[in-house]
């Protein structure tokens, strides 16, 4: 009996850590106007462009956003894309 109500609790701390994990990239941050905005708001075509003609190719580029997203939950997704092409060209460089 003990250990179905331990696997039930261990399912439901899984259930309610991936559901958290999954909506945590949905919450809205003050921008410097003061306004609520999507930390997640769509990033401008130009700065898209640059990481694509740096990585050749649209998946490596979402890629180097979605891990940049995940090290920095707390940044922008604007942010993760220049974080993205300034670490490219600094591996370039060396």
């Amino acid at each position: 009996m003990v250990e179905v109500l331990l696997a039930i609790a261990i399912l439901g701390a899984a259930i309610w850590w991936l559901n958290r994990r999954k909506t945590a990239g949905r919450r809205l941050v003050p921008s410097r106007s003061g306004r609520m905005r999507s930390r997640h708001a769509a990033v401008p075509d130009k700065l898209m462009r640059r990481l694509d003609r740096l990585t050749k190719d649209r998946r490596v580029s979402e890629r180097l956003i979605e891990r940049n997203a995940f090290n920095h939950p707390d940044r922008s997704k604007r942010w993760c894309v220049e974080k993205a092409i300034y670490d490219i060209q600094r591996d370039r460089r060396s």
